[in-house]
């Protein structure tokens, strides 16, 4: 197929040189259709991260990855992601077009997965439960991990280090006749962020918060014992970033039985080790009141987390025909999680070892199998249907709650035509249902014009929904804060949760018109977008206890552009904005944790062939906190530089992350200052 190219810079027109600054907007992506179509005819917005930019962006992990990209926004704790506003929880996490599961906060998993075993990124901006179902309302990150070479043997190993981690990358493929392979492994070991804190504890007596100074009580009562062992301040070392070690190891087969027909197999383990030094925010002492356990605030706490996940998958491609194509997966997921919390000042509460200050016990294993086929039918150049049915089970065993499997059920059919030259139209429909009687119906539609031969407009339509996970619904347990967690349905009234809440699932509708335009040596992308979401899902806060309820109608509205620009011969520059306008619709007030805006500039520099130099620099603006305060902006500018081919297939890469040192508000979590890291990718 003839690839149109959209050059980056001037000089790439009559020059090869440089082809790692070339736009592919006929890249070929499949997350926004689940058929092959090119970034420039999606009628959603589809962005793509490519091999090179990960590869040198001397990342280690997906998070650092996402956090150099203009149009997204990662928290500084690294742990969770917002598209175009929505909430970690409303974005889909797929590797290989598979859903990845772990915990249902999803907060891990932007740290967990190596940016050693990505190809590339597509993400898709928006709603897109017709193809995907249930938690897509923001959008959709589709990981392509590394596939097999067409060589006989050959791979890559990378290895980083810096002033606060080390890591290695080994990627080994090949083909043997009709049997492709694939192996990887990575390891890394970071370091946490640490600063320095002072914690003002307080002692609960008689439902008011007293430093232990000032507790009232004999001596030998329980309240005299804490006054006499605890200290009303404490200076602590506070984790601001997790301890972290994990070790991913992965392989896939591959068998080309015939010209029409390939099965697979693949496997992957992960394994983390993680802890951090914070202050909880309630803490059990060891001392009674009565019958009552008496409640100590603002104590430091240590969490250790020891988590695995085992992935296996099987499946085939069948063609029969050139119009024909078929695709069925079966994937099983089994994720195991120990996590336990205890407090260096296990004596001051009365307890007799570290070991029996344990609080926020959480042993769980949560196991999924899922089904899933695909049919796509090529009628003709001008029309493509494409339908598909999965269904999922869920069951977990956990210390925290405990339920009957969960089933979730669903089917689409989407239709892709062009009926007239210029104009492509998708449009489609999807339904869902699950075992705790939930049902949606969820549309879409989308189209694209070509406006001129450089212009091309789109808009769309999209339905989205997020059903309440089990967590929401059933959970039971003390957070690591020390507050009782209570789900939905769950009934304590020892905490004073005395009724069930018929939690409903999050529904959302999405509109969007854009435009992409490129001329010689530069790309506009814009794009207006409109989401009204209901009865959305949040956490709610109580004396004794937070739970889930549905409390508000929402609407995030705004307008995102880049623009890509060659400025010369050597230099390349990328500028990112983006304005959000998200509100609470039933109280009229700011939602919390969308930064109204978010604005970048990258540059690159190429002096000579092989030697690039690169800068980006972020600003992410104010945000409204959950408890209505106002959070400040921020600014970050990174820096790196890369030398291809230094010698023999390798290439060497350096940078310093935060250069110029600033500080992050703390309620978003700190970032390490001037972070640095040193790094080689050797190819063979």
């Amino acid at each position: 197929m003839k690839r149109r190219l959209c050059l980056l810079s001037s000089f790439v027109a009559s020059s090869c040189l440089y082809a790692n600054e070339i736009q592919l907007l006929d890249e070929i992506v499949t997350v926004g259709t689940k058929s092959e179509k090119s970034v420039e005819d999606q009628t959603t917005h589809v962005e793509v991260i490519t091999s090179e930019t990960i590869e040198n962006s001397g990342a280690s992990n997906l998070s650092e990855v996402l956090n150099a990209a203009p149009w997204l926004y990662v928290a500084p704790s690294g742990k969770t992601i917002s598209i175009r506003g929505m909430g970690h929880s409303d974005t889909l996490l797929l590797i290989d077009g598979k859903r990845v599961n772990g915990e249902f906060s999803k907060t891990y998993e932007l740290e967990r997965i190596a940016s050693g075993m990505i190809e590339r990124i597509e993400i898709l901006k928006g709603s897109s439960a017709l193809l995907y179902g249930s938690d897509a309302m923001g959008g959709v990150i589709n990981i392509i991990t590394k596939k097999p070479s067409t060589e006989t043997v050959s791979g890559n190993i990378s290895m980083v280090g810096g002033s606060d981690k080390a890591g290695a990358d080994l990627f080994v493929s090949g083909k043997e006749e009709k049997l492709s392979y694939s192996l990887y492994a990575n390891y890394l070991n970071r370091d946490a962020y640490t600063k320095s804190k002072t914690t003002d504890v307080k002692v609960m007596q008689s439902s008011v918060e007293k430093s232990p100074s000032a507790l009232s009580g004999a001596s030998t009562s329980s309240f005299g014992k804490l006054r006499s062992a605890l200290k009303d301040s404490y200076g602590i070392s506070n984790d601001y970033t997790d301890n972290l070690e994990t070790k991913n190891v992965g392989m896939s087969l591959s068998y080309e039985f015939s010209d029409f027909f390939t099965a697979y197999v693949e496997g992957s383990f992960l394994d983390e080790q993680k802890d951090g030094l914070y202050v909880s925010e309630s803490y059990a002492t060891n001392y009674k009141n009565g019958s009552n356990t008496i409640m100590a605030k603002y104590i430091p706490a240590h969490q250790y987390d020891d988590n695995q996940r085992f992935n296996l998958a099987t499946g085939f491609d069948y063609t029969p025909s050139d119009s024909l194509h078929v695709t069925y997966n079966l994937a099983y997921s089994k994720y195991e999680k120990d996590r336990k919390v205890y407090t260096p000042l296990w004596s001051e509460l009365g307890y007799s070892s570290l070991e029996a200050s344990l609080s926020s016990l959480n042993i769980s294993t949560l196991e999924y199998l899922t089904n899933d086929a695909q049919l796509t039918w090529t009628i003709n150049e001008q029309n493509r249907i494409v339908t598909g049915a999965e269904h999922r089970i869920h069951n977990v065993t956990s210390t925290a709650y405990d339920v009957d499997d969960r089933t979730y059920t669903g089917a689409f059919i989407q239709h892709e035509t062009t009926p007239f030259e210029k104009l492509h139209v998708v449009y489609g429909v999807r339904y869902d249902s699950t075992s705790t009687d939930e049902e949606e119906t969820s549309l879409s539609i989308g189209a694209t014009y070509d406006l001129l031969e450089s212009v091309k407009l789109r808009a769309s339509y999209a339905q989205g929904f997020r059903s309440p996970d089990d967590r929401e619904l059933y959970v039971d347990q003390t957070n690591p804060n020390g507050k009782k967690m209570l789900g939905a349905t769950v009934i304590d009234t020892s905490a004073g949760k005395t009724s069930t809440y018929d939690l409903k699932s999050e529904t959302s509708d999405t509109t969007e018109v854009g435009f992409v335009a490129h001329g010689e040596g530069w790309i506009l992308d814009v794009a207006a977008f409109d989401t009204k979401i209901d009865d959305r899902i949040s956490q709610v806060s109580y004396t004794n206890y937070n739970t889930f309820e549905n409390i508000s109608d929402s609407e995030i509205k705004g307008v995102e552009t880049t623009f890509d620009v060659g400025l010369s011969e050597t230099v390349w520059m990328q500028l990112g904005y983006t304005y959000q306008d998200a509100k609470n619709k039933t109280d009229a007030t700011k939602l919390s944790d969308v930064p109204e805006r978010i604005a970048s500039i990258s540059l690159s520099y190429k002096p000579i062939k092989n030697l690039e130099f690169r800068t980006t620099t972020k600003y992410v603006g104010e945000q409204r906190g959950t408890d209505d305060e106002q959070v400040g902006g921020f600014s970050v500018t990174n820096v790196k530089v890369i030398a291809k081919e230094v010698f023999y297939h390798t290439d060497l890469f350096a940078g310093i992350d935060n250069i110029f040192q600033k500080e992050t508000p703390e309620y978003l979590g700190l970032l390490p200052e001037a972070a640095y890291y040193v790094g080689f990718n050797y190819k063979f």
